[in-house]
């Protein structure tokens, strides 16, 4: 027998007073069982929408690229910056540390106020080659320095330079740049930045990046001038005037010789013995650029002996 119906029953047969009070009991008894479990519901729901609550609020530190990276580079310290966000938007492999990228290498260009992430970074280890930190169409082209041209040391890989030339000496002595926001890729043989690095590191020579245009005025400068680089702030790249290297040398004044050998009249054209033949009177208002006609000349051998005759070219 189902227990519910036999539990009725037995009710049923009980007396008015007993009956009453055994419902009451029972209503009682099922009224808390379920307000209890009601209770317990609405305090799981309550738990798991604190939980969600905190989690959707709760705060995360990511890396961004306050500056663009490209693709092979050695990340510097300045171009990263660590940022709160909320959990919920932090992507899942984000760097959350600017040491963690600090002096990584670029496996991919970053663009600035992207959140830097492990995908982003070539593993721990593994370096690109010297020719990797040349961008496409762009030449390296390496020129000696000493510690006055090369501003004491302090130029360093990721450095931007205008490069200038000078020659003469004296009151003579001229100065101009002859390339603009030059980028650095290489100081002596050294060619990634050393984040954090307070010293300057004298060189021999620099190596910079160009386009293959400004690599053959680049070299005509090296070879006939001095040449001085003018370190440049990190977030200046505002362009300056530039001239040819051979601009700063004085062209060779006119000599009077070359001057009086411009202005000598024609000469005469010469005379052969026994000959009838006239030549015309050059027009001092013709043309000096105009040739006169030259007469064909023949030979008439008789015997051993030569007469030439001219001809008129018409």
């Amino acid at each position: 027998m189902n227990p519910l119906r036999a539990l009725f029953i037995g009710i049923s047969r009980m007396p008015p007073a007993v009956m009453l009070m055994t419902i009451i009991g029972l209503a009682v008894g099922v009224t808390f069982l379920v307000t209890d479990a009601l209770k317990k519901q609405e305090d799981n729901y309550r738990t798991k929408t604190d939980a969600l609550t905190a989690q959707m609020s709760a705060k995360s530190t990511v890396v961004y690229a306050v500056k663009d990276i490209p693709e092979g580079q050695t990340i510097p310290s300045e171009a990263l910056e660590e940022r709160q966000i909320d959990q919920a938007k932090q992507p899942q492999d984000a760097v959350i540390s600017s040491a963690m990228a600090s002096g990584r290498i670029a496996k991919y260009g970053i663009a600035t106020g992207q959140i830097v992430s492990q995908h982003d970074l070539l593993p721990l280890g593994i370096s690109l080659g010297f020719e990797a930190r040349l961008q496409p169409g762009m030449r390296a082209v390496t020129f000696a320095v000493d510690n006055n041209s090369g501003v004491a040391g302090f130029v360093a890989p990721e450095s931007h330079v205008d490069i200038i030339s000078m020659v003469g000496s004296g009151a003579d002595t001229k100065a101009k740049p002859v390339l603009s926001d030059v980028e650095v890729i290489a100081v002596g043989q050294t060619y990634q930045k050393n984040p954090g690095t307070a010293q300057a590191t004298p060189a021999s020579s620099v190596t910079v990046a160009i386009a293959p245009d400004d690599a053959q005025k680049l070299i005509k400068a090296v070879l006939a001038s001095k040449i001085y680089l003018s370190l440049r702030n990190n977030s200046d790249h505002a362009p300056v005037a530039t001239v040819d290297v051979s601009s700063l040398f004085a062209k060779p004044p006119v000599s009077s010789s070359d001057v009086a050998m411009t202005s000598l009249p024609p000469m005469p054209h010469p005379t052969i013995a026994g000959s009838d033949i006239s030549y015309p009177t050059p027009n001092p208002n013709q043309s000096a650029a105009a040739p006169l006609p030259v007469p064909y000349e023949i030979e008439a051998w008789s015997g051993s002996k030569k007469d030439v005759i001219s001809v008129p070219n018409k």
